[in-house]
């Protein structure tokens, strides 16, 4: 991928390298889980980091940090006179409305949606069809062992729900918001929000690795389904930093833009003595106009108007809003002054040695049991990765092939470090990133510890990372399965398997 910013040292940029370097020390613990790690400011990159396998350049889901862009797009949109902020939900799809709504879903506007204050007791969902597993999410129609049913109309079902209170009263996190915000603008322009969005802004950004999850009726989900590099969203950083303003072109009026990065309504969570902002689809804090697009596990873009700074986050760690906290409170201390070269060497060798833990453990050529399982075929028990066989090479190099139904291929698995293979699977736009449990691109990690295969595999392109605990008996495997974040419990469940003859 060619880089668009400019690099630069921090102190060029009127950073302080030395508490820039505090400051990614801490973010970098293994802890946080972050794949990528960028600053940027005056439009320059002052530091980024890739944590292998993760690779620059490389799409990564950002979840519900989607929803900043449906915000823009709905932006554009009003710019242009396609609608108002106060437009009724309700009278964009008089096709789909029982008779009549209910008062509260027909005072439903456009800026409620955007506020997240859409009057609900409760986030909209849909379980119409029998399921296996827990979930453990707040996004509408997506839950274990899920496929999606033609016949759901998302629309449909979203303005048949009964609005308990006022709309614009009470904050409600609700993805289903931002959704109906998507359809709204595919209604009226036939296009969906990739589309509607490509000459608008990805274009005039250079950004053309976009790729966006759609609901059955083939509207982008809006609420989350993006997937970006973190230089790709870097771009969109800035773009909401210049207030809508890129290479000399006011794509967006910038009234827009502060409308979006200021708070629209109060969050009152008890427990907490300040209330919590939250813009249109974004967080705002209440110090220094700090404002942030965040997704599931770390995701985020943080932008900086006062120190005309952004920074991007791509990870995967239950810990994540805790390294926003920190984030937000210390980088602004380290701008306006300048730390010495020493600082800034050691930044970039911080950089350089950024990595995702491989399995520990020893080779397979030096584990005795490694020879006896090598080749051997098993057949597995069902369960909700949809793996239907594995068999294992070990020896200098070791492979797994995996088989899912007729599909199968084999992964060279790495030994202190990761390999990159493909999953025997075919993805698409359909497929959702909440509860499908195995990705297409994967990078493998492999060793021995106290006769077990330890397997790490690295979901290139999602914040997922899997662990395969392999127990060989005299007939059959028993894989123990975990993994670093998720939605649903069944990526926990253990697999069993008989060996073929």
């Amino acid at each position: 991928m060619r880089e668009y910013f400019e690099r630069c040292a921090p102190g060029q940029a009127g950073v302080d390298a030395g508490r820039l370097l505090e400051l990614c020390r801490e973010l970098q613990k293994p802890q946080y889980g972050l794949h990528a790690l960028m600053f940027l400011r005056q439009g320059k990159v002052i530091y980024e980091s890739y944590f292998a396998p993760y690779e620059k350049g490389e799409r990564h889901s950002l979840f519900s940090v989607s929803k900043s862009f449906t915000a823009i797009a709905v932006l554009f949109a009003l710019q242009e006179g396609m609608l108002g902020l106060d437009d009724s939900v309700a009278s964009f799809f008089p096709d789909k409305l029982p008779s009549p709504p209910c008062l509260n879903m027909a005072a439903m506007t456009v800026r409620h949606l955007l506020m997240m204050a859409p009057g609900f007791s409760a986030a909209p969902h849909d379980f119409k069809y029998p399921h296996l597993d827990d979930v453990i999410n707040d996004f509408p129609y997506s839950y274990e062992n899920f496929a999606y049913q033609p016949e759901v109309d998302w629309v449909g079902d979203f303005l048949h729900k009964y609005v308990e209170h006022a709309p614009g009263e009470r904050f409600l996190y609700c993805s289903a918001c931002t959704y109906m915000l998507s359809a709204i603008l595919q209604r009226l322009s036939g296009q969906n929000l990739l589309e509607f969005l490509r000459p608008r802004l990805f274009e005039p950004l250079e950004i053309e690795d976009a790729a966006w999850q759609k609901c059955p009726a083939g509207v982008c989900v809006g609420g989350w389904g993006l997937s970006l590099s973190a230089e790709s969203l870097a771009k969109f950083a800035q773009f909401m930093l210049q207030e809508g303003r890129w290479q000399g072109r006011q794509l967006l009026d910038a009234q827009y833009i502060r409308q979006m990065s200021q708070c629209q309504i109060l969050i009152h969570t008890p427990g907490r003595k300040q209330p919590e902002q939250f813009g249109y689809q974004v967080w705002v804090e209440g110090e220094q106009g700090i404002y942030s697009g965040v997704g599931a596990f770390g995701q985020a873009y943080v932008v900086f108007p006062e120190q005309q700074a952004v920074a991007v986050l791509l990870g995967g760690s239950m810990q994540y809003l805790r390294a926003l906290q920190i984030l937000r409170k210390k980088f602004p201390k380290a701008v306006g002054q300048q730390g010495g070269a020493a600082a800034e060497q050691e930044l970039t060798q911080l950089a350089g040695t950024a990595r995702i833990a491989p399995a520990e453990g020893m080779p397979s050529w030096q584990e005795p049991l490694a020879a006896r399982y090598s080749g051997r075929e098993y057949a597995l028990a069902p369960n909700y990765l949809g793996l239907t066989a594995i068999r294992f090479w070990f020896g200098q190099r070791d492979e797994v092939e995996l088989q899912m139904g007729r599909r199968s291929s084999r992964l060279p698995i790495g030994i202190g470090a990761f390999e990159r293979g493909k999953m025997p699977l075919i993805e698409n736009e359909y497929m959702d990133a909440h509860n499908q449990l195995v990705f297409s691109a994967a990078a493998c990690s492999g060793a021995w510890q106290d006769g077990k295969y330890h397997l790490r595999i690295a979901y290139t392109e999602q914040c997922y990372i899997s662990d395969f605990h392999i127990e060989f008996t005299a007939h059959g495997i028993c894989i123990s399965c975990g993994r670093n974040v998720g939605f649903v419990q069944s990526a926990n469940m253990p697999i069993l398997g008989y060996q073929k003859e």
